[in-house]
């Protein structure tokens, strides 16, 4: 019997592969996690052979929720919406990859690759291959190229490229872009990780901006500037991003 976890913070994807594997008479749920804590001690406390673990999510993601396990290496199969985390779980050798929306065969194929590893590894083979993928989360960082947002009752993917800006408002986040704003339930510090550093600037506490956007800065008080966008939208920056400001757009 394959000791399994599902970790996953959309409830229908945690439905959708608990109804899969209960068809598999070889695999038995020990838990199902909505966020990477519970995904941590959940792991800690079953020690799973087998993790199906989502890799955007908020909070932990699934790459720090690896770079937690000191001990108890299961097999991974990435479940992820974005296509280069799919390329780089073969890159590392994590076992398989889950890309959404998968159907059934896809998922069944992902569990056979699963049954035949178990089988055919000894256990310092596994840790070795579990080792290979955290060593490469501890050294790399990737950005995703798109945010789901799930809004109005539909799901709508949003290229990090066509944000123009992003705002706090309340417990989310507007995603503004040329073809309308998207509210996604995120956190300014979470979000600004995902972005490409090159290509967006955190300019206030409630505010990151494109930089290829910024058409003009007009000083203000206090090391603060209002900054004009191409669409001619303003936005104050604070005194807390000064120095970001003079590096990265001034070049001081």
């Amino acid at each position: 019997m394959i000791k399994t976890i599902i970790v996953d913070d959309e409830e229908l994807a945690r439905e959708r592969i608990g109804r899969f594997l209960k068809e598999n008479e070889d695999f038995r749920i020990a838990a199902e996690c909505k966020d990477g804590m519970d995904a941590v001690n959940a792991i800690s406390r079953h020690k799973p052979d087998l993790v199906f673990l989502d890799i955007q999510m908020p909070g932990m993601n699934g790459f720090e929720v690896l770079q937690q396990l000191k001990e108890n290496f299961p097999l991974i199969i990435f479940v992820t919406a974005y296509d280069e985390f799919a390329v780089k779980a073969f890159e590392v050798q994590a076992l398989d990859y889950l890309l959404k929306p998968f159907d059934r065969k896809r998922f069944n194929l992902s569990l056979e690759r699963a049954v035949k590893q178990i089988n055919n590894s000894k256990e310092n083979e596994l840790k070795k291959k579990f080792l290979s993928l955290l060593k490469y989360v501890n050294s790399e960082t990737i950005y995703p190229e798109r945010f789901i947002i799930k809004q109005s009752g539909k799901i709508s993917f949003v290229p990090a490229e066509e944000i123009n800006h992003i705002e706090a408002t309340g417990n989310y986040l507007k995603l503004v872009t040329p073809n309308g704003s998207y509210l996604l339930r995120e956190t300014m510090n979470n979000i600004e990780k995902k972005l490409k550093p090159e290509k967006f600037i955190r300019i206030h506490r409630s505010f990151i901006v494109k930089t290829e956007m910024i058409k003009e800065l007009k000083p203000y008080f206090n090391g603060e500037y209002i900054i004009v966008l191409k669409n001619g939208k303003e936005l104050k920056s604070s005194k807390t991003y000064k120095e970001t400001i003079k590096k990265l757009l001034l070049k001081e």
